[in-house]
Order: structure tokens, then sequence, then C-alpha cells
């Protein structure tokens, strides 16, 4: 359809959606509701979802034991490509991404967001498991594993991970489930993979929640680990 010509009247637009199913139509208001500016999302939406209630909800905590059945859940049917829905790609769309590949990119952040929650309350060992297997999705993204679709060019930044949050939580659960050598080892993986150009202040969480042998076997490291600039 042409950018400029006039949009058929909403009673012509409604007959083919009358005749999709419950799950299209969803598919199609996840669509709208990614690409709607905030505003517009509350005037749409608002009537028929309560957005205090549902923020509510999302807060409550989720028991450690279950969050981490459902990463395991989420990790395999990932890697079964059960998200992964691509599209032609062409000059004009390359930076489009399908409803599967936004509905992925939500469910990982969400559970990084849960994972960080049960941390918090000292279930380290199943936060920690959980948070790798994130990890690890990201790292097969880079690898070129293309289990999920990314129209531009692949890449577990456009994963838009909250790093800020995510690693003073998966360093405290690290810590408490590591020996040092192992600890400093990983977190200097994580960083110099994710967050190079933010090196300085990542270690400084990392020896915040680190053990006195901990912190003195990520001090002996650092010093053979390069800072890198951050790409543009």
């Amino acid at each position: 359809m042409a950018r400029h010509q006039p949009l058929p009247n909403w009673e012509k637009v409604s007959r083919p959606l009358k005749r999709l199913n419950k799950d299209a139509l969803i598919e199609m208001l996840g669509l709208a509701y990614d690409v709607l500016p905030r505003t517009k999302i509350i005037e749409v939406f608002g009537e028929y979802v309560d957005f205090d209630a549902v923020a509510e909800k999302s807060r409550k905590s989720i028991s450690a034991k279950r969050l981490l059945e459902t990463v395991q859940q989420f990790h395999a049917d990932s890697l079964k490509e059960r998200y992964r829905q691509d599209f032609n790609v062409n000059s004009k769309n390359y930076r489009e991404m399908s409803e599967g590949t936004r509905g992925w990119i939500r469910e990982v952040n969400r559970l990084f967001e849960q994972s960080v929650q049960v941390a918090g309350k000292g279930h380290h060992r199943q936060a920690r498991e959980a948070m790798d297997l994130l990890f690890d999705l990201l790292r097969r993204i880079d690898d070129g594993q293309d289990f999920i679709f990314f129209a531009d060019e692949a890449g577990s930044w456009q994963v838009g991970v909250e790093y800020e949050k995510v690693f003073p939580a998966y360093f405290a659960a690290l810590a408490a489930t590591a020996n040092a050598t192992e600890y400093a080892d990983r977190v200097l993986e994580l960083i110099m993979k994710y967050e190079s150009y933010n090196r300085d202040k990542h270690l400084k969480s990392a020896r915040r929640a680190a053990g006195p042998e901990q912190r003195a076997a990520l001090k002996d490291r650092e010093v053979v680990a390069p800072k890198r600039r951050r790409m543009a």
C-alpha cells in the first residue's frame, strides 16, 4: 500500500480481522503495543487492562524453583526455534523485528528481572543457574546460531539487557556459589563480552560482591584483561 494512500474505513478493515483466531488477534495487538507511543497505549488498552494491577502482579516474587524451571523450559524452547518467526527482508524493512523476535526479547528481559529478584532473596544457586542459561542464549546469538530471527545484523546487543541491574545480582549469586578462580574468570568473561566499555564500574560491583579470596583472584586477573573501547 502506498505510504500516502488514504486508509480504508474501519468497517472494511474489520471484516478480515473478524475471521482471525484468538492467537492471531493477540499477536496483532502485541505488535500494536510495541509500536504505539505510551500515551496511545494507555488510550487504546486502558479501558480493558488495569495497568496498575498488572504492574503490581509482575512485582510479586516468583519462587526460586519455579524461576529455574521456567528458564530451563524457555532455554529449551528457544533452541528448538519455537520463537523463530522470520520474514522476507528488503532494504525497507531490514530494521524491523518479527513478533516472534519481539516476544523472545521481552521474555529474556522478564526472566533476567525475575532472576535479579530471586538473587536478592538469597536463592543464589537457582538465580545463578537461571542467569547462566540466559547468558548462554546471548552467547549463542553472538556465535551466529540462528534459533531466533534478526533481519538486521544479529547480536546480543539487540536484546537490550540492563546489565547495570543484572550484573550486581549475578555477581552476588556467583560469589556465593563459585570458588575464587571460577569467580574471577567468569566475572571478567561477562564484563569483557557484554560491557567492556563499563569495565571499571562493573569491576567495582564484582569486588563488592566477592569474598577475600575471590577479590584477590579478580585483582590478579584484572591486569591481564585489557580495556576495550565501546564500538560506535
